[in-house]
Formats: structure tokens, sequence, C-alpha cells
């Protein structure tokens, strides 16, 4: 089996799933040219934002009938404000819109995160301080503390924000400053580990919690059990 994903971000998909996938999927190898996969690999390119990821996929799907190498296609893009279902509904339109049909040896997978990547990185309760000293970071977790709550319920704090991805990005940021830690999309190394993984595991199995992370580890674990 081959995987293909394409991704909406650029900086930190590609950098956190790689790690993610040593340890979920370990007898899969990562190829940097689609043309190079051979057996349990995977590919991942960035489609660049929406909108551009929509063409990035009907360009994936041709790319995918032409050479007949995957079996799935995996895209994973965010829902910020329209939300899972309607991020879903999109990609499918513009899809049928283009005409373009995969091949039935290859399966598309949809993976919104709920609202971005931020959003599952604040799944990990052992990293939030109970207590913290920074004002701003008191200020948020009175707001709304998700810690106990789920964060894929977030709202926007304050007009200050235009998106609720901009303030869960701002949270996740505000968490790691309170244990002097820093987060930049293009340096994410605070999520890359295995604890970090477990951890946001352990968020799901206890409270239900970050739906759209379940999706796409239950996802990975399914290719997992199909190929070992």
């Amino acid at each position: 089996m081959n995987l293909y994903f394409v991704l909406e971000g650029d900086q930190t998909e590609p950098k956190v799933f790689p790690k993610w996938l040593e340890f979920i999927l370990p007898h899969f190898s990562q190829v940097y040219f689609e043309t190079d996969a051979t057996e349990h690999n995977y590919y991942m390119f960035s489609g660049g934002g929406i909108p551009s990821i929509y063409n990035h996929t009907v360009n994936a799907i041709k790319n995918i009938n032409e050479h007949r190498l995957y079996n799935k296609l995996i895209v994973c893009l965010d829902g910020e404000e329209i939300g899972v279902e309607e991020r879903v509904q999109e990609l499918l339109a513009h899809i049928e819109e283009s005409e373009v049909v995969l091949n039935i040896d290859c399966t598309l997978h949809i993976v919104v995160q709920e609202v971005c990547i931020e959003t599952w990185f604040l799944g990990n309760r052992r990293i939030i301080k109970r207590n913290p000293q920074k004002q701003l970071l008191k200020d948020y977790l009175s707001f709304y503390n998700v810690r106990l709550e789920d964060p894929e319920l977030l709202e926007i704090f304050n007009d200050s924000f235009r998106t609720k991805a901009q303030f869960h990005y701002s949270y996740f940021k505000e968490v790691l400053r309170e244990k002097n830690l820093n987060y930049r999309k293009s340096k994410p190394t605070i999520v890359q580990d295995l604890t970090y993984l477990q951890e946001l595991t352990n968020r799901v199995t206890d409270t239900g919690h970050i739906n759209s992370f379940k999706q796409f580890v239950d996802l990975l674990n399914d290719i997992k059990a199909k190929t070992t």
C-alpha cells in the first residue's frame, strides 16, 4: 500500500505528520518524488492553503491515475470558520466540477482539522499549567479552559483576532510561553515527539474531545491493521 498526502499547510504539517507516521506506521517510508513509490511508501505535497489546495487535489488525482502507484489519497486541510462538513463538501464539489474521477484502485480520504492543527495541539492537558502566572494565559483560560473543555469548540476571544484559527494559534503559543517554550509554525519541535502524540490520543480516549484528530489517527491505525 502507498499513501499520497495533500496538505493545506506548507510549514507545520509537513514537519509534524512524518514524525507521527514514524510512530504509527513505522513500516512506511517517505518518498520525495511521487513516482518513486514502490511498497509501503508515502508522498507528501503541500497544497499552499485554501483555495489552491482544491486545484492541487485535482492535479493529485490526475497524477495518481496516470502512475497507478497509490492506494489512498489523503487530503488534510483546516475547517477554520466553516467547519468540517462544509469544508468536505467544498472540496468534493470542486473535484466534481473538474470532471476528474479517482481510479478504483485508490480511495479518497478527507481529513479536516477542526479548527486548525494548533487546535489539536491544545488537546495535550499536561502541557497546560493549572495555575499560570502570565496574565494573558489566565485570561484565555478564564474565557475557555481548553484543559477541561474541547479545544475544537473554542471560539474567538475578542475582536483583535480575525479568525478562530488565529486565536487558537495564539492560545497555544501562550500555553507554551508559560513553560518558557517557543512555538513557530516553521519549527514545531515540541509536538513532534511520541509523548505529545500519546497525550493527544489519551485526551481522545478519556474525554472524546478533538474528534477530528481521532478521525485522522483512526485512519492511520486502520492502514496499520491492513498492512502489518
